[in-house]
């Protein structure tokens, strides 16, 4: 009888089944193994290029941050030049209407100085024929000898007939030389009225220490004082009125040297001086020309 051995089929089939189990198993972790450096390789080609794309996004802005910087510099100086531009406009306009004012200041001074010469001339007239009749009054009163005779001057018993016969002299007691003395007066004025005011004041002091007796000698005092002034020497000008003032307080100038005298304590700061000296002005004076312009500084009408 013939025995066949027969190997049980589960068996073989399940070695078989393990063995292709683990070579599957093997090639599926080569797989992944190689899935797992592939997709690493790809996260860094990512990131690098990312990187790249960051660096990329920074040099943009860093260039267009730089431009807006350009041009914000840029319109600042254009603010700034339009600005003195502007500033330079504005300079020239000012300046035009300083030298303006500095005209018309300049012609409203030369028309006073004109308009106080004029006075002064006026004043001189008046005083030289209170001085002519001055001197007629102090002149020897003469004798007329005989119907159509010529007149001869008296003269006391024993004097000699000749010398009778001759008019006395008569010089006006105030006045040494009247062409001198008046050519002496009108150069100071000349200096004044081409303003010159230091030679002014020279002149018209070297006037009164040589004709100390004239009339003209008020006149010429406020004319120092006025000059002074117009060389911003306020003091001395507050000085030299205050004298006129004190010797000569009767005269024509007397006025004129107490506003003058109100106008330089105004220049000096001394409002409150200033102001009390114009009342004593319009006090004192209240027809006068200064007492006019007194009130009008003090604005009273």
């Amino acid at each position: 009888m013939l025995r066949v051995c027969v190997r049980p089929a589960g068996a073989s089939s399940f070695s078989a089944a393990l063995k292709v189990g683990a070579l599957v198993l093997a090639m599926t972790g080569i797989s992944a193994v190689h899935a797992g450096l592939f997709d690493d390789e790809e996260a860094r080609k990512q990131i690098l290029q990312l990187r790249s794309q960051i660096a990329e996004t920074q040099r943009t802005l860093d260039l267009r941050v730089g431009e807006l910087e350009a041009q914000a510099r840029n319109r600042s100086i254009i603010d700034l030049f339009n600005q003195v531009e502007t500033l330079k406009t504005e300079f020239a306009r000012l300046r035009g209407q300083i030298e303006v004012l500095q005209n018309e200041m300049e012609n409203t001074q030369k028309r006073q100085r004109d308009l106080y010469v004029d006075l002064d001339g006026r004043l001189r007239k008046m005083e030289a024929a209170m001085a002519e009749q001055a001197a007629r009054a102090t002149q020897i009163p003469l004798a007329v000898v005989g119907p159509g005779a010529g007149p001869v001057a008296t003269t006391p018993p024993g004097t000699d007939s000749a010398r009778a016969m001759q008019p006395a002299p008569v010089t006006p007691p105030s006045v040494m030389d009247p062409v001198a003395e008046q050519r002496s007066y009108d150069q100071g004025l000349e200096h004044f009225r081409g303003g010159r005011f230091a030679e002014a004041v020279t002149a018209f002091q070297l006037f009164i220490r040589n004709f100390p007796k004239s009339t003209l000698v008020p006149s010429a005092q406020y004319w120092i004082g006025n000059s002074l002034y117009a060389v911003r020497d306020f003091r001395g000008a507050i000085a030299t009125q205050r004298q006129l003032l004190i010797q000569f307080p009767d005269s024509a100038k007397a006025s004129d040297a107490l506003l003058n005298i109100a106008s330089a304590q105004g220049e000096l700061g001394d409002l409150q001086g200033s102001r009390a000296t114009m009342q004593e002005v319009v006090a004192k004076y209240p027809a006068s020309e200064a007492g006019v312009k007194a009130k009008q500084r003090l604005g009273i009408r």
